[in-house]
């Protein structure tokens, strides 16, 4: 009996660890989406990402670590849909947000269609 009860501690506190880390990654996620416009680019997602990132700290507050957990994963989500939305869609993200170096893509050439490369006997 004693055992057990000398285990809850370290099991809790495993929870919050995992919590917190969770909330991290989604204030990261949403910090990222802030940066790149989505508020006004994709407000709807933007506004779901912030509100449950919002209810996650308050249960996480109230030491409900599984809840705060899911609450944060959703959050993320919603956040990641919104920076997808943006202009930077073009970059790929993992389920953890960690700062990374862009790699840039480059673009073809597009060309243009002027009266000189139109030969006008095909026509």
């Amino acid at each position: 009996m004693r055992l057990a009860l000398a285990l809850i501690p370290l099991v809790l506190s495993g929870c919050a660890a995992r919590s917190a880390y969770t909330l991290l990654n989604a204030d990261r996620a949403l910090q990222k989406a802030r940066e790149a416009g989505a508020e006004e680019k994709s407000a709807y997602e933007y506004t779901l990402a912030s509100e449950y990132l919002a209810k996650a700290r308050e249960e996480n507050t109230y030491s409900e670590y599984q809840i705060s957990e899911r609450l944060a994963k959703t959050s993320m989500d919603f956040a990641l849909r919104a920076l997808e939305n943006t202009s930077d869609a073009e970059r790929e993200y993992d389920e953890e947000i960690v700062p990374e170096e862009r790699i840039e893509v480059p673009k073809e050439e597009q060309k243009e269609n002027t009266l000189d490369q139109i030969d006008l006997d095909e026509i």
